[in-house]
């Protein structure tokens, strides 16, 4: 099978170049099913770990954390399903998605919406799997509650917009362009520009920026949620006696240490939202579709000039 296949980790974005390879198409095992992948998102993640960002991530590997495709080898009542998934620390830590077949066990097994495409579902994942996980599982967001999403015209902040509205909440997106706040309105989004308001959960995209305006901002009980952390913004101090005496909780979201299995569950979850029409697909831009042999352009763009706009690979 053709597999992207990283060798060596490369010092600059400009300097990265992804390797198409012949690999072995891996033999199907008892209690798995084999998958011919369709599209996969290619993820930030994904792309900083060909300059060595991570370091535990080994060499050699096939990169790559989504899929989605169908089943061609498993159980005879599994045969043509189509399905979706992320693994967590594949791509980095051992052989990912982005190879024209992926070995997978029954568990983490998880079907597309009826109602999305195999080329739209591989775009989706992460960026779902992550604003789900964060705000539903970890944060607990109950139906009313205000919710303010740090940069929520990003892939993430996108699907957690819609979660809160799926469940009940009332989101509030933060942007800083006057052009992002008109593009946000236009979706539907209630928008600020200013860290002004009370909110029972923040979903923090930017480390330690506007950090105290941040912990002002939380009410009682509130919680707050915390999936990044830039270089130059990891350091963050907080009054105890203030975080106690207001229940206060953070939240840190390390997706990484989510497998196949534990996706497939929040994935089977999400499902629901997507076939009812109350979550929103992340939309794909035509020009942010690469094939497997225009890999380093996808990986580049991702860390260079995607504005926001989700990268797939469509694989075979």
């Amino acid at each position: 099978m053709k597999a992207l296949y990283l060798k060596k980790h490369f010092s600059t974005v400009d300097q990265i170049q992804m390797e198409i390879a012949e690999i072995p198409v891996p033999p199907i095992k008892k209690d798995h099913c084999l998958i011919k992948v369709r599209s996969s998102g290619v993820n930030p993640s994904d792309a900083l770990g060909t300059l060595g960002y991570f370091s535990h991530a080994k060499l050699p590997r096939i990169p790559g954390r989504d899929f989605a495709g169908e089943i061609v080898e498993g159980p005879s009542s599994l045969m043509g399903k189509k399905v979706w998934g992320t693994g967590g620390a594949v791509g980095l830590d051992e052989n990912g998605c982005h190879a024209e077949f992926l070995l997978l066990p029954l568990t983490a097994i998880a079907e597309i919406p009826h109602n999305q495409s195999i080329d739209t579902a591989g775009a989706q994942v992460l960026p779902y799997i992550t604003a789900y996980y964060s705000l539903v599982r970890r944060a607990r967001i109950q139906k009313g509650e205000k919710i303010l999403i740090i940069g929520g015209l990003g892939q993430v902040g996108r699907a957690a917009l819609s979660i809160c509205k799926w469940k009940g909440c009332h989101p509030i997106a933060l942007v800083r362009k006057t052009e992002d706040i008109e593009k946000a309105n236009q979706l539907g989004w209630e928008t600020t520009s200013e860290f002004t308001g009370q909110f029972d959960v923040i979903l923090n995209t930017i480390g330690n920026s506007a950090w105290e305006q941040q912990l002002s901002l939380l009410n009682s009980y509130g919680r707050l949620v915390v999936i990044a952390a830039p270089e130059g913004k990891r350091e963050a101090t907080f009054n105890l006696f203030d975080f106690y005496r207001a229940n206060q909780e953070f939240c840190g979201i390390n997706t990484v240490s989510l497998d196949f299995t534990q996706n497939a569950c929040l994935l089977k979850e999400l499902k629901e939202g997507f076939e009812s029409g109350a979550l929103s697909p992340l939309p794909i831009d035509e020009s942010m579709i690469f094939s497997l042999d225009q890999a380093t352009h996808a990986y580049q763009t991702v860390l260079k000039k995607s504005h926001g706009k989700r990268i797939v690979l469509q694989i075979s």
